[in-house]
């Protein structure tokens, strides 16, 4: 039993400490189109993605083919090498990527489609933040619940009236749906190694000045007080990845985010990625993407 006759400094009556696993999620986009076409093979993108579809017509493949329909959601993890198309589709079947489609401006226009059998497709972009975003690859379908189809239809409405700024009501009705469905995951979609106190200070270092050109394995092995050699050889054993390929592909994987949801130059891009020009960033990005940040940013952005 505790009794207190003051109020505690931290106004936590316990002195019991407590760890609890920090999220900071981040929206990208939120975005209800129809679509003429959406065919990909091996799309792959360092964020998860949340797709629910209104009028079905369309699938994703990772493994197994999973068919979108009115009372399912889809969650897609992070760098989930997946495939998607939809119904009718007139692509060539030797074409890998071709992306066509719009805002769907009204609830009459979203009817009058229906009513017509085009694809209308809602998805939402976004990250979780380390170790959230890095569970395994996979696809994840769930029945909409009666709350969940309330916040979708608030959002797709929103959406609908041409919404671009999200206040305190709308912004937590999205992270309300986000959150709904990935506390459905299976307790077995989370194994994510627990990493070493001192890599983990490292990367959040590397997040917290990825702007800067001039991080390098001495200032992170500082951080975690060790010797170079000695964290270098710690960071691979827990990443796969030495401390420079971490931080190449953490930088290449921000400016993917910044191609497909800003209107930033690619020169812009590269500065805020920490690349020290455009032709840099050009080489890394290309020998990373298979694919020019031009060339990836034509292909996976729609109009608006």
């Amino acid at each position: 039993m505790f009794r207190f006759q003051e109020i505690p400094p931290e106004g936590d009556p316990s002195g019991r400490i407590q760890e609890f696993q920090e999220v900071l999620p981040r929206l990208l986009c939120c975005r209800y189109w129809w679509m003429a076409e959406w065919k990909s093979q091996q799309m792959s993108f360092p964020y998860w993605r949340l797709y629910w579809n209104r009028s079905g017509r369309a699938w994703v493949v990772y493994n197994k083919t999973i068919y979108l329909e009115p009372g399912k959601v889809v969650l897609i993890p992070p760098n989930t090498p997946f495939a998607s198309d939809i119904d009718l589709s007139t692509v060539p079947s030797n074409q890998p990527y071709s992306l066509k489609g719009g805002r769907v401006e009204s609830a009459a226009m979203e009817e009058a489609m229906v009513t017509e059998g085009t694809v209308l497709h809602m998805f939402i972009h976004f990250t979780l933040g380390y170790p959230f975003d890095t569970i395994s690859p996979g696809i994840f379908e769930f029945d909409i619940t009666p709350a969940q189809h309330d916040l979708i239809h608030s959002i797709t409405r929103q959406l609908m009236s041409g919404q671009v700024k999200f206040e305190q009501t709308g912004s937590l009705e999205l992270y309300s749906l986000l959150f709904s469905l990935l506390h459905q995951l299976p307790s077995g979609a989370w194994k994510n190694r627990k990493l070493d106190p001192r890599v983990l200070q490292g990367i959040r270092y590397m997040e917290q000045n990825i702007r800067s050109t001039e991080i390098s394995n001495g200032q992170l092995a500082l951080i975690g007080g060790m010797s170079v050699n000695a964290y270098a050889r710690l960071f691979k054993e827990q990443t796969g990845y030495s401390p420079r390929k971490y931080l190449l592909r953490m930088r290449v994987e921000k400016s993917c985010n910044l191609l497909h949801h800003s209107d930033l130059s690619i020169e812009l891009i590269a500065s805020a990625c920490g690349f020290s020009d455009r032709y840099y960033f050009t080489r890394v990005f290309s020998r990373t993407m298979q694919a020019s940040p031009g060339e990836y940013r034509r292909n996976s952005v729609l109009a608006n």
